[in-house]
């Protein structure tokens, strides 16, 4: 190999997508993002297929119950350093959106199918390239047992299951009420809804999760 190439191979595809866009060369420019695009989902899945396979292994081993603890210790390392504005009061509504919107856009990069408000509350509505890749697939981990951490479901991805613990259970702790409910749909899709007021939010997403909202708050 020449010295051109071994140098060649020490560039990053982000480097050259820039190189690209100040070239002004737009067709390199766009088959470099399609391979980002292509590229960070394969390599995504594989992390995904890794994370179910623990939390199956601890799971079996350990029981169910060791998944709580695990995303937990998971959400107080690594999610709310990151989603600790959630419960800043000088965090608008509109702007809390704006960042959950660009959790999926920037750093999922996917598209989300619609963003809907109505006098109460967002809609995000998506096809999730998180858990809802995982529950596309023909064996993953899930709940053996209901458990409120498992919105009180049996068959619920052992992955998903971070989303009540982390954005119901542990937001209720920390702040009164859940940051944001979620809600799997079929073909991987999920709807996530976050409520203007969080007074307002209904008894039931309380209930599912074993508490109840008078006491919650």
């Amino acid at each position: 190999m020449d010295k051109q190439e071994l140098k060649a191979l020490t560039v990053s595809i982000l480097e050259r997508l820039r190189q690209a866009i100040k070239d002004g060369d737009k067709e390199k420019a766009l088959a470099l993002t399609d391979e980002i695009d292509d590229k960070k989902h394969d390599f995504d899945e594989s992390y995904r297929i890794w994370i179910d396979l623990m939390l199956t292994y601890i799971a079996d081993k350990l029981g169910e119950e060791a998944l709580y603890d695990i995303h937990r210790i998971n959400a107080e390392r690594a999610l709310w350093p990151r989603f600790d504005w959630v419960f800043d009061p000088s965090v608008s509504i509109e702007e809390k959106i704006r960042r959950r919107a660009y959790t999926w856009t920037n750093w999922h990069m996917i598209n989300i199918d619609s963003i809907e408000e109505d006098d109460e509350k967002f809609t995000i509505t998506l096809k999730c390239d998180s858990g809802g890749s995982i529950r596309m697939w023909k064996e993953y981990g899930k709940t053996k047992e209901a458990h409120p951490w498992s919105w009180g479901q049996k068959g619920l991805s052992y992955y998903c299951a971070h989303c009540p613990i982390v954005h119901e259970i542990m937001a209720i702790e920390k702040g009164g009420h859940p940051t944001w409910l979620c809600e799997p749909q079929p073909e991987g899709g999920c709807i996530q809804t976050m409520y203007k007021d969080p007074a307002k939010i209904p008894e039931k997403y309380y209930e599912r999760i074993g508490m109840k909202k008078e006491e919650a708050g």
